[in-house]
């Protein structure tokens, strides 16, 4: 009976891919923060734009000094934060690199070992098949042994 195939690396081939997923899930959390931060300065910049619309509305109607510097003072903080919120973002975009790279990595060593499995499977099928042909050679070669020799008695006198 034919040995079943086994790879004496499962293990760590289950490690690997665990780590690639992990590491997979990592660069879609950075990404997603980094599409939140997207989103927030969309926003701000839109509440910006309608602060500075109300303000150029106003201007030809009565508004008080003091709410004039009020208006221009929220707008300067809206801009203040969008432009941490893009130290933060510049900031995520490097993470998000490393943990591309890191990703990459860990997805080759992964592969690394996927290739190993599929050479030493192969390799398990043409050892099977050689000795499965063997074993069909040697039973041709018994049969044909018998009848052969059974035949030439008959034939000859």
């Amino acid at each position: 009976m034919a040995k079943r195939f086994t790879f004496r690396l499962e293990t760590l081939l289950r490690i690997r891919t665990m780590r690639e997923r992990e590491a997979k899930r990592n660069v879609g959390a950075k990404q997603a923060e980094i599409a939140q931060l997207d989103q927030l300065n969309r926003k701000t910049a839109e509440e910006i734009g309608r602060r500075q619309a109300a303000l150029r509305d106003h201007q030809h109607g009565v508004l008080a000094p003091a709410e004039l510097v009020r208006q221009r003072a929220w707008i300067a903080h809206l801009r203040n934060t969008i432009a941490q919120r893009q130290a933060a973002r510049r900031e995520l975009v490097e993470e998000l690199d490393r943990l591309l790279v890191e990703w990459r990595e860990t997805r080759t060593r992964k592969r690394i070992i996927e290739k190993l499995r599929q050479r030493r499977w192969a390799q398990y099928r043409r050892d099977r098949g050689r000795r499965e042909q063997a074993e069909a050679d040697e039973l041709a070669q018994q049969l044909h042994g018998f009848g052969g020799a059974s035949a030439r008695r008959d034939v000859m006198p």
